[in-house]
């Protein structure tokens, strides 16, 4: 089969996805529009500077390149909404070509805000402005749906989004993922994080969390990973005890599996449904209630973390390895597609409102990563300032010791006081006393 992959690289699931297919002989191209966030690889990057010209001449070159399948990523197709034509135009081209069209959700492409808040209590929503426009995910979802072969999500939490979605696991190139073994000889412990968004990962509450430890005299190291590439990213990884994924959300994501093939022990939120689907997963679960608990006991045990991160790096392999992403994916191109629905479905078009909703989304955005910035910065300047009391103290402290010990140098240095010569006894002089 030749297979395309596009117009996103999200979360490096579209490589990892063509690295799979064609270990199995297939041959998989992955495209992407745009500059990519994190550095990850494709096949072929297209710059859609000059908007619909840009597309549609990337859709040319598609419709000319010969592919069995179209697997579209992150509810996007090769036609985005660019001038007067509408999004996912090109989904009832590839179905009259006969061609397999499957859409894969990612996540924040499909959930609903609403639902979310209601269905968990520790949903990132509560604790970030994350854009959702649920009209526009409706409107999307209805297109999709009439088109698409095949539907898929990265989590089962994103089921009931899209009750008729299959559950495809994330994939990772395991080969690509390797680091040695932990250490158990009681060395100082490195804790890494690295969000892509904080919001999504509630990185707030687990910096909070860990400065607490750290108030209690748990001794550990801080590797706050952020705004470097996926290499960069790994590498470090690979050199921590312990990734802290997240304590929102509750699936295990790529940064998680990322870690276990790392043989690092990889923390994050899990729920009930996940674990109902994986039972065997070894990521340490950690909600914001129990996350300082859960590190403690971790950071006091470097035997456990040894065992946890061996059990990790063979799961990543069995669960999440390019031939068993490559396997599941065969599977479900080769299975019968869904009927493809005729007549004229309500196209989403650009809208005044929508776009001044998105500005202002971004302005909120924008404020909200200030905001934490400065919290950052504060928190920082908060705790050089302790730093710099503790200096001062100790300068004191030594600033009197040196001066109590001039003190006792300068009365060494006195002379004894001469004592008092004692008198010396004279004449005894006496009554005389006459018997009568």
């Amino acid at each position: 089969m030749r297979v395309l992959q596009a117009p996103v690289n999200i979360a490096n699931q579209a490589w990892c996805a063509a690295l799979g297919l064609r270990a199995l002989g297939h041959e998989a191209e992955v495209w992407e529009y745009g500059a990519t966030t994190y550095d990850y690889p494709c096949d072929r990057r297209i710059d859609v500077s000059t908007g619909t010209p840009a597309y549609v001449a990337a859709l040319r070159d598609a419709l000319e390149g010969g592919f069995d399948v179209v697997h579209l990523h992150f509810a996007r197709s090769l036609v985005p909404e660019s001038g007067f034509l509408p999004a996912f135009w090109d989904l009832p081209v590839w179905r009259a070509m006969g061609v397999t069209v499957v859409v894969t959700f990612h996540g924040t492409d499909v959930r609903l805000r609403s639902h979310h808040l209601a269905d968990d209590e520790w949903s990132f929503y509560r604790y970030g402005d994350v854009p959702c426009d649920e009209e526009l995910i409706a409107d999307r979802l209805q297109i999709i749906r009439r088109y698409a072969s095949h539907l898929t999500v990265g989590s089962v939490l994103d089921l009931p989004y899209v009750e008729d979605a299959v559950y495809v696991p994330k994939v990772i190139d395991t080969a690509a993922t390797v680091a040695p073994p932990l250490a158990t000889d009681g060395r100082r412990p490195v804790v890494a994080h690295a969000p892509s968004r904080r919001a999504f990962k509630g990185t707030d509450l687990i910096l909070a969390g860990l400065d607490r430890l750290r108030d209690e005299g748990v001794d550990f190291e801080l590797d706050l990973i952020e705004g470097v590439g996926n290499a960069e990213a790994l590498e470090r990884m690979g050199r921590a005890d312990i990734v802290v994924e997240k304590v929102l959300g509750g699936d295990a994501g790529v940064t998680s599996i990322e870690a276990m093939a790392l043989g690092r022990v990889a923390v994050a939120r899990i729920r009930d449904q996940v674990i109902e689907r994986h039972p065997d997963l070894p990521v340490v679960p950690a909600d914001p209630d129990t996350f300082t608990t859960v590190l403690r006991d971790l950071l006091a045990d470097p035997e456990r973390r040894a065992r946890l991160g061996a059990a990790g790096r063979a799961y990543a392999e069995r669960e999440h390895g390019i031939e068993a992403g490559g396997r599941r994916l065969e599977e479900l191109y080769r299975a019968t597609p869904r009927p493809a629905l005729g007549g004229y479905p309500a196209w989403p078009l650009p809208r005044e409102d929508g776009v001044l909703a998105a500005t202002r989304r971004e302005l909120a955005a924008a404020q909200l990563n200030l905001a934490a910035a400065r919290e950052r910065i504060e928190r920082k300047n908060a705790r050089i300032d302790r730093l710099r009391e503790k200096v001062e103290a100790a300068r004191a402290g030594q600033q009197r010791a040196r001066r109590e010990l001039e003190d006792l140098r300068a009365r060494a240095a006195e002379p004894a006081p001469a004592s008092e010569p004692e008198s010396e006894p004279g004449p005894r002089r006496g009554r005389l006393f006459r018997r009568d």
